[in-house]
């Protein structure tokens, strides 16, 4: 793979979750110095979109960063989310959003159907952790000898496993 723009050294990509106390274990699980990790957060490290702006990230940091490896790491015991649906839709209808919107999003399909269900995201970590891992695999912009690493990481004991 050509380098466009980059270093030399080596970097490995890491989606994790938004919990900054996962950052001291992100070195240890990837074998890899901080400096050479590029860390992209996501809530619940899900990955929505197979060309949002996550995605995007990924790509761009592929071709011109001179990675070698991508690793998704989950949180362990963990809700993806931090809301289920009924506070969520609360909160969002508290904040001026309204049924009507909602149904309006829901009719265009922009999110395969339930716009909550998108926004909430999946309950089971390990669930997230094989759907992305199979979906970067599949992705036509990510070359096939990247390796994708995927793990479940408990941020209280510092244990962790491959997924």
């Amino acid at each position: 793979m050509s380098n466009v723009v980059g270093s030399l050294t080596k970097k490995t990509i890491v989606i994790s979750s938004i919990n900054q106390d996962m950052q001291p274990l992100l070195p240890i699980i990837t074998n890899r110095q901080e400096k050479d990790l590029l860390v992209l957060n996501s809530f619940g490290a899900v990955i929505t979109q197979p060309y949002g702006c996550l995605i995007r990230n990924v790509i761009l940091a592929l071709y011109s960063e001179n990675v070698d490896e991508i690793y998704l790491i989950g949180e362990k015991d963990r809700k993806v989310g931090s809301l289920d649906k009924e506070e969520l839709l609360s909160k969002m209808k508290q904040a001026g959003v309204s049924q009507g919107t909602i149904n309006t999003i829901n009719y265009i399909d922009v999110v395969n159907h339930d716009v909550m269900d998108w926004l909430v995201g999946p309950s089971k970590v390990q669930d997230v952790m094989e759907k992305n891992k199979t979906f970067l695999k599949g992705h036509p912009f990510i070359p096939n000898d990247i390796p994708i690493h995927a793990y479940i990481a408990d941020v209280d004991t510092g244990e962790y496993y491959s997924v």
